[in-house]
């Protein structure tokens, strides 16, 4: 029997975040990682605003989904706010720890429908959840963490960040973490 199976990489879209942006998120992680125990750290090279996850795609469709980005050249470029501390379900029950990225003007939104729609031709499933755009700078380790309502009220600060280009970005998973590469930058 022989069996070949086509490379399969992982893959998703996102926003990389500006020099101011990446300082604030810093100083955002730096005051709150001492007051959350239980929580494992996102190293900052990694962090980024996702616009759709694409999950494992073959290797060999690269293309198609580099032109399905090029889908999102007329929505750019656009303002976010980066700023806030938050979590995933909740910030009683949080596995997410995230800063958040206000969608200032509805493009990002715009350009996260863009993505979902066009991935469907590619056999790639829609979101099911509403999009919420964040900076995932922690996941809880073994159980659920809480973010004290101080903790939440003293990171409010944001920061307006301008975008003028996104990326498709592969996502490696290895024994010490995520490491991420730009297939496709689309923009600026």
């Amino acid at each position: 029997m022989n069996d070949k199976r086509e490379p399969m990489v992982r893959l998703f879209t996102g926003i990389p975040l500006s020099d101011s942006a990446r300082e604030h998120v810093a100083r955002t992680v730096d005051g709150v990682s001492g007051e959350l125990p239980g929580v494992r750290w996102v190293a900052e090279g990694n962090w980024h605003v996702t616009l759709k996850f694409l999950g494992p795609c073959e290797q060999s469709r690269m293309d198609e989904i580099c032109s399905m980005m090029l889908k999102t050249a007329p929505l750019l470029p656009f303002r976010i706010e980066i700023g806030g501390i938050g979590a995933f379900p909740s910030n009683r029950s949080a596995r997410v720890i995230w800063v958040g990225a206000d969608d200032i003007d509805g493009r990002a939104q715009e350009v996260h429908r863009v993505l979902d729609r066009a991935a469907v031709r590619y056999g790639i499933a829609r979101e099911k959840r509403r999009y919420s755009p964040h900076v995932t700078v922690g996941r809880a380790r073994k159980k659920p963490v809480l973010i004290p309502v101080e903790i939440a009220e003293r990171y409010r600060d944001t920061i307006t960040m301008d975008v003028d280009h996104v990326l498709l970005l592969e996502s490696e998973l290895t024994r010490s973490g995520a490491v991420y590469s730009v297939v496709e930058k689309v923009g600026g």
